[in-house]
């Protein structure tokens, strides 16, 4: 037997990484890596990274608060926290001050109807298309964008009025409008908070974010990732609340919050478009 045939009997296997390798160096490997489209699509398609999404998130806290501080200040209903509307849905089948406010319930009552349908719709879209795959994350997000935005452009064109002046305790059924599709929407974020297992970023319930930061058995601890959600979140809410609040009071007009709150869930699709994805960060080691 010739010694190049022994020397072909004892060459080794070639390794799986060998053939990850001759593989990515064959021309088919290098034409699909340099055509634009396939990475795009790839990008697109990919499921995003969960480190750190929680910061993303407290700004939703921060919508939350411009929405419902402007909304009460002109409807006296909110949108994202139902706990108050049903005291006022229930003070209204109690006959309370049913004189100056007489259907005052029925916007609490709206708001409280429209979020459920909200949460149902959201809840089943993140479902069937998984919520943490970036295209879904970028379309939830730019459906509650453009809500806000609708109802801002209605009110910025006087269809539904956003004068404080000109809105009084007596019912105008247009004004359902904007409380229907606000409540509708803001069930989307919430859905988000849940399938990325941040249930104490709630981004619309505070009493029990409150309690569970003071009942927290390690709240004295230095390190608390999920103690310090609940401060930011609160924090972020109160902030909202403030500036809806200022800014509605100072122009006298409830779009501008509007605007600012379709920016920042605007700005949240944007950030979901460039978050880094599973696949890079396990690329790369993290």
């Amino acid at each position: 037997m010739s010694s190049n045939t022994k020397s072909e009997l004892h060459d080794p296997a070639p390794s799986p990484e060998d053939l990850r390798d001759l593989e990515e160096c064959s021309p088919a490997s290098s034409n699909t890596k340099n055509q634009p489209t396939g990475r795009w699509t790839q990008h697109f398609q990919s499921t995003i990274h969960n480190h750190n999404t929680d910061h993303v998130l407290l700004f939703c806290w921060l919508a939350t608060g411009l929405l419902d501080s402007t909304i009460f200040s002109a409807y006296r209903t909110f949108v994202s926290m139902q706990t108050g509307n049903t005291m006022f849905l229930g003070l209204g089948a109690s006959n309370y001050n049913t004189t100056t406010r007489p259907y005052g319930w029925a916007k609490s009552l709206t708001s409280l109807i429209c979020f459920c349908t909200g949460a149902f719709c959201f809840a089943r879209f993140n479902r069937r298309f998984d919520a943490s795959k970036r295209t879904t994350l970028i379309f939830s997000f730019l459906i509650q964008a453009s809500i806000i935005l609708f109802c801002a452009i209605l009110v910025q064109t006087d269809v539904v009025e956003g004068r404080l002046e000109y809105i009084g305790d007596n019912i105008n059924w247009i004004h359902e409008i904007p409380i229907a599709l606000l409540s509708f929407q803001a069930p989307g974020q919430v859905c988000l908070t849940r399938d990325m297992k941040f249930p104490e970023v709630s981004t619309v319930v505070i009493t029990t974010t409150v309690y569970d930061f003071g009942s927290d058995p390690n709240l004295l601890k230095l390190r608390n990732p999920v103690r310090n959600r609940r401060f930011f979140g609160f924090a972020m809410l109160l902030i909202g609340a403030i500036t809806g609040g200022w800014v509605t009071k100072t122009t006298g007009r409830i779009n501008i919050p509007m605007w600012i709150a379709a920016a920042i869930k605007a700005g949240i699709a944007l950030a979901w478009a460039v978050w880094p994805s599973e696949e890079r960060n396990r690329r790369w080691g993290s």
